[in-house]
């Protein structure tokens, strides 16, 4: 039974309109056009063409038409379009256009452009205004006129409720699937699917993982058991069961000694389904292996959600959340607090399971007192080291000035157009008679009163930033005030939130052991100033700087 059957697609409706409604395309001479490809990454996207094809149509009609499309105009993206606001590329098209550096834009099908309402609304409202001047699609026909702009509003929400209904059956389908015990992704490793849907052994690299399993169990470290994997002459299998060339990582065998399945327990999300129970499923181990490989202490602590940063009272970790990484597994380090009986003790802790390190922690002051020698022997506080600064912040403000100007003439734009449409709407209002569409022009009103508003104040944020942008960098004096007083500020300072915005602006990241900080990394402009020229003292500098191995 077909799960989409009695669904009208947009093409059928479409094409059952223009029968009654018609129309004749209006020739559009000196438009820019632009080419819109899209294939989304969400699998419940219905992915009609891939985007050569898609390219490819578009361009064989633009070539129809005698239109010519420059290469920096062709956009092609890979986003789902079910919810507004997620795809950079379409919405710097869209942008492009608004900014009148383009006319018009070709697309396969208007489910290329959007598959949300509020996206749709927004191409309408600019066909409207006449800033989108002209729509081509080679699936189909576009009349800019009062029918055409019908047609395709429909189109539109037909498009988005095809989609819904479609992730709604796959989600169903996906959720009987999951209680019959049936597999529907890619294998797992060591196991091929049946005709019904079944996991089986997978012969010979049933027997690799199993083993594998085996010298987990015996204690044997991930790299032993991962070279066995390697030579045993492992391959991976794709969603069709096809032999597909695979190299067993680290990563990839620590998930497999954590996967439940292999115990018999098939998870999807907070959902679990013991195979054991629907079909004769054959487990790799059993559970009580299970929980000893992971040194879980029962069935509860296996299946209970990854432990979270615990806050105490009001407390957080607020020292670097981001910023540490454990030295031996190059895995991002969690950032704790735990409570002594007269203090706090900040730390961080590596969370990665496959790691000799895991759940050992490194205290926070390892960190600081290495920031705060650091920066008592690097030498920041000198000329050479000045004007290298001064040239990078002057280049990361004109790059940001230049992106931040195009926003702003774009939402200054975009305000106006709303200025104009409210003022329209209120003369409207005053001379309207019926009731009912009174009311349709009030809500309209009040609609774009709001989105003026959030216009305004994201054009404030704009001006703000761009502001704080063209402040001028710190003079000379006011450099080596600052570098030179940052050691003692970092140690005076007593809250690690004050501690972090002192750091975080000159430190990328650091990679920790249980004592030391083993690397570092520096933000632009600060991993400019310690290049080898500065092992010497540098021209007119007011420190002999020493330089430090970590």
């Amino acid at each position: 039974m077909n799960p989409f059957e009695g669904i009208v697609t947009p093409e059928q409706l479409v094409a059952i309109l223009q029968q009654s409604v018609g129309g004749v395309e209006v020739p559009k001479e000196n438009l820019r056009y632009a080419i819109y490809v899209r294939k989304s990454t969400d699998s419940e996207d219905n992915q009609e063409r891939s985007l050569g094809d898609q390219l490819d149509e578009c361009k064989k009609l633009a070539s129809s038409h005698g239109i010519i499309v420059l290469d920096e105009n062709i956009v092609q993206e890979s986003e789902s379009a079910k919810e507004s606001g997620i795809r950079p590329q379409y919405r710097k098209l869209i942008n492009r256009i608004v900014a009148g550096e383009l006319d018009a834009i070709i697309a396969w099908h208007p489910n290329r452009l959007t598959r949300n309402m509020l996206e749709a609304g927004e191409i309408i409202d600019l066909l409207d205004k006449q800033i989108i001047k002209d729509l081509k699609f080679p699936s189909h026909t576009f009349v800019n006129d009062a029918s055409g702009k019908m047609l395709l509003g429909i189109v539109f929400v037909m498009a988005k409720q095809y989609s819904e209904q479609l992730s709604a059956d796959i989600k169903r389908g996906n959720q009987k699937s999951i209680e019959a015990g049936d597999y529907i992704n890619t294998p797992k490793h060591g196991y091929i699917k049946d005709n019904n849907k079944k996991l089986r052994p997978d012969q010979g690299n049933w027997a690799i993982i199993k083993q594998a399993f085996q010298m987990r169990l015996e204690g044997q470290t991930l790299e032993s058991i991962v070279k066995y994997v390697r030579d045993s002459g492992y391959f991976g299998r794709g969603k069709d069961n096809r032999e597909i060339q695979f190299k067993m990582s680290l990563s990839t065998m620590a998930n497999i000694f954590t996967d439940p399945f292999y115990a018999g327990v098939l998870q999807y999300g907070k959902q679990h389904v013991n195979l054991t129970d629907l079909y004769d499923f054959m487990p790799m181990i059993t559970v009580k292996e299970h929980l000893s490989i992971n040194k879980y202490d029962s069935i509860k602590e296996a299946f209970r959600p990854r432990r979270s940063q615990r806050s105490l009272g009001k407390l957080v970790a607020d020292f670097l959340p981001q910023h540490v990484y454990c030295s031996h597994c190059e895995g991002h380090m969690q950032a704790g607090i735990s409570k002594g009986k007269t203090k706090q003790y900040y730390y961080f802790r590596c969370q990665t399971p496959e790691c000799e390190r895991y759940n050992k922690g490194t205290r926070a002051k390892v960190v600081i007192d290495f920031v705060v020698d650091f920066l008592a022997k690097h030498p920041f506080a000198s000329k050479s080291s000045y004007q290298s600064y001064r040239q990078e912040i002057i280049r990361i403000q004109n790059q940001g000035l230049s992106e931040l100007n195009s926003q702003i003439a774009s939402a200054k734009k975009k305000n106006s157009l709303m200025a104009d449409d409210i003022a329209e709407i209120k003369l409207n209002l005053s001379k309207e008679k019926d009731i009912d569409t009174k009311t349709i022009q009030k809500q309209e009103l009040k609609r774009l009163e709001s989105e003026l508003l959030a216009g305004k104040k994201m054009a404030e944020e704009l001006l703000a930033k761009k502001a704080k942008i063209n402040k001028a960098p710190l003079t000379f004096e006011e450099f080596i005030d600052v570098m030179e007083a940052l050691p003692a500020k970092i140690k005076k300072v007593q809250s690690t939130s004050g501690k972090h915005e002192l750091i975080a602006p000159v430190f990328l990241n650091f990679f920790v052991s249980a004592k030391n900080v083993e690397k570092y990394g520096l933000k632009s402009p600060f991993n400019k100033l310690i290049a080898d020229d500065f092992s010497k003292c540098g021209d007119g500098g007011n420190r002999t700087p020493v330089r430090i191995r970590v």
